[in-house]
């Protein structure tokens, strides 16, 4: 997590919405994000969404592409401006909101392609920086999260 000016490690259950935070490759992701940046210089990533859809395809994710195109690692903090995300939910093939920089006059829509959802792998090389936009039960891994039922 990158807090006054510094990466820190955090366990994912101190997570709060609004949290800048670093994935490396093959990490699980510790709570539903928006990527803002990637090392992956076409600003495209993938990652593996089996343990949320059951599917093992990997799906093709993409960074906010003003951070992408001006951003460098160092220098993320200072084009931040203010995400603003649908309210949560369960749908995990839908996402709508969008990225704000008033000091740069920038106004980009967001959907899904931009999410990064909770327990799903990044499986691009590299890392991502995104931010927090649901933890915990707000998350659509435990939205999506059902009860074992019994046999009887």
């Amino acid at each position: 997590v990158f807090e006054k000016g510094v990466w820190k490690n955090k366990y994912s259950q101190d997570l709060k919405v609004g949290n800048i935070v670093k994935v490396n490759q093959n990490e699980r992701l510790p709570a539903d994000l928006i990527c803002i940046y990637t090392t992956e210089t076409k600003g495209t990533i993938f990652i593996r969404t089996d343990q949320l859809d059951g599917e093992t395809d990997w799906k093709l994710r993409r960074a906010i592409g003003f951070i992408q195109s001006k951003g460098t690692p160092d220098n993320i903090p200072s084009l931040l401006g203010e995400i603003v995300a649908n309210p949560p939910n369960n749908k995990i093939y839908d996402f709508q909101g969008y990225y704000e920089n008033r000091a740069h006059n920038i106004k980009e829509p967001l959907n899904l392609e931009h999410t990064l959802w909770s327990n799903t792998v990044l499986a691009s090389s590299g890392y991502i920086i995104g931010m927090v936009v649901y933890t915990g039960k707000q998350t659509r891994s435990a939205m999506n999260s059902k009860s074992p039922s019994s046999k009887v």
